[in-house]
């Protein structure tokens, strides 16, 4: 699978409802792809003219089903599918659940990555039945350990998916992020990620290629604010050649890391 196939390069977390974003991305060139979360994304839901002012025709949406816990509790394929059908995203990352590191047994690590696996099966299908739909599924890798990734293997092989979504939003080391993302690709294999919370050129250089798109919000609002903290269209610009350079220059290979004791949430 080609990485232009899939979601490449600089990708920005954005809130729908903040106009002053919406004024940012809009019809953008170094935005071709704008990522917003299920809960957020309900604003647009009621507001279609603002999805259509927002998206120029070279842009795309993805539709991020990887959030807080407390939005997650009670989420089914009915309304994942629901808010699918009313935006038509691009591509669709779907049913996240939460594995943690210090709060869980294994056996509770498993039944979240296999109900979030079967729930991806049960969008996936759903979507793939509806030909009115543009949508793709980008599946998320579950959890850190080798037997995490490969429970959540089967399903994306059964799928035919070979570029996935990781997320290390709340990651405290690069260390860590690295040792996980490099295991995911052991175990998984996939030709694409798209690495969820980091979007630091500094930290992007330093993944492997098959990260080929990252997302997040810190970086793209810090570099596009000019000194009166309005947003700038042409310092976003300059922030994205950056950062896409620094993905496109990923590492080869991870050097060794010493253990890490840190905690890993929603890996």
């Amino acid at each position: 699978m080609s990485e232009e196939i899939f979601p490449h390069g600089p990708i920005p977390k954005f809130s729908p409802r903040n106009s002053r974003h919406r004024r940012l991305f809009s019809s953008h060139y170094a935005a071709p792809y704008l990522l917003t979360t299920f809960t957020n994304a309900v604003w647009l839901e009621k507001r279609p003219d603002e999805l259509d002012a927002l998206l120029g025709p070279h842009q795309e949406l993805v539709l991020a089903n990887v959030e807080a816990d407390k939005y997650l509790v009670g989420r089914t394929p009915d309304d994942e599918m629901e808010r699918v059908e009313k935006l038509q995203p691009a591509y669709y990352i779907p049913s996240d659940r939460w594995v943690y590191d210090d709060t869980m047994t294994d056996a509770e690590q498993l039944e979240e990555i296999d109900r979030c696996m079967d729930g991806t099966r049960e969008v996936f299908n759903r979507i793939e039945a509806r030909y009115d739909l543009p949508t793709q599924v980008i599946p998320i890798a579950k959890g850190w350990k080798h037997w995490h990734f490969e429970r959540g293997q089967r399903t994306f092989e059964d799928l035919g998916l070979s570029y996935c979504a990781f997320d290390v939003t709340q990651y405290n080391s690069i260390n860590m992020v690295l040792e996980d993302v490099h295991r995911l690709i052991e175990v998984i294999g996939p030709d694409g990620v798209l690495l969820i919370g980091k979007l630091s050129p500094d930290h992007l250089r330093r993944c492997p290629p098959e990260v080929v798109a990252a997302t997040g919000v810190d970086h793209w609002r810090k570099n596009s604010q000019t000194e009166s903290g309005r947003f700038s269209r042409e310092l976003y610009r300059f922030w994205a050649v950056r950062a896409y350079a620094a993905i496109s220059s990923a590492q080869t290979r991870l050097d060794h890391f010493g253990s890490q004791s840190n905690v890993r949430i929603h890996g």
